[in-house]
């Protein structure tokens, strides 16, 4: 008898259950065009996107949808405003501001999908910090002091509130781990149904191999830092921002128009 056929032989025996199923000696490999997982989102731009706000908030993000480009602007204006507000208000103190609380780290204009967003915030006194190099101890010092960060998305999966973020040279990757709050930007045009619909699309377009050659680092984000011990007790923001939420916006028709 081989020795595979002698080892489920004896895995069968011991948990009684003879008709067991094991897989078969040479499984067959799934084409690209099969899906490899459960999970599934269908119907137009729309639905994609209140679909990936759903499972957002399941991962204990939040979420708000817009419909237009200068809608998305002041609602991540708004945000950030907020977010400032709750620090202030939560310190109990005449003179609660503090150096940092205006600190946000930023993408590059250039890689955020919403134009006008870094000169608007500049002008309400937003202090962007965009991150060169991580190693200068002054700029890590800034960083670490900054409560939040702004970041566009390359793409988001309806079926799992999935972001991908890859970092470069104009979109670091602090902006996105170290603040306390993370504020995602996300046009509808990189929503995407699942993981395996985008890699399909990036491979259709041949641009998948040159994604993954110029990003530094690609990570899948699906809401806040988490983390659980032994016990399963769930702990947020251990890892990294406490508190995600996503802007997501419609720009189909600022393409169309070509601004």
């Amino acid at each position: 008898m081989p020795a595979r056929d002698e080892i489920l032989t004896r895995l069968r025996t011991a948990l009684q259950r003879p008709e067991l199923r094991f897989p078969p000696p040479e499984t067959r490999r799934l084409t690209a065009d099969e899906r490899m997982t459960v999970g599934r989102a269908e119907g137009d731009r729309w639905a994609l996107a209140r679909r990936f706000g759903e499972e957002l908030a399941a991962l204990h993000g939040t979420y708000e949808i817009v419909e237009t480009v200068a809608e998305a602007r002041m609602a991540a204006i708004g945000r950030l405003q907020a977010w400032l507000a709750e620090e202030l208000a939560a310190r109990h103190t005449e003179r609660p501001e503090q150096p940092g609380d205006r600190a946000v780290v930023i993408w590059a204009a250039e890689e955020l999908p919403i134009d006008g967003l870094t000169p608007a915030l500049a002008d309400l006194e937003f202090q962007l910090i965009e991150p060169q190099n991580l190693h200068d101890p002054d700029e890590r010092t800034r960083v670490r002091h900054a409560r939040a960060g702004i970041t566009g998305v390359d793409a988001a999966f309806a079926a799992t509130g999935t972001v991908v973020l890859g970092a470069g040279s104009h979109k670091s990757r602090a902006a996105s781990l170290t603040p306390f709050r993370h504020l995602l930007l996300v046009p509808i045009s990189r929503i995407y149904p699942s993981a395996e619909a985008w890699m399909a699309k990036m491979r259709q377009d041949g641009t998948l191999t040159d994604f993954l050659r110029e990003s530094r680092n690609v990570a899948l984000v699906s809401g806040p830092s988490k983390s659980a011990d032994l016990e399963g007790i769930l702990t947020m923001g251990v890892h990294g921002p406490k508190i995600v939420h996503a802007v997501i916006f419609d720009d189909i028709e600022a393409m169309i128009r070509g601004y």
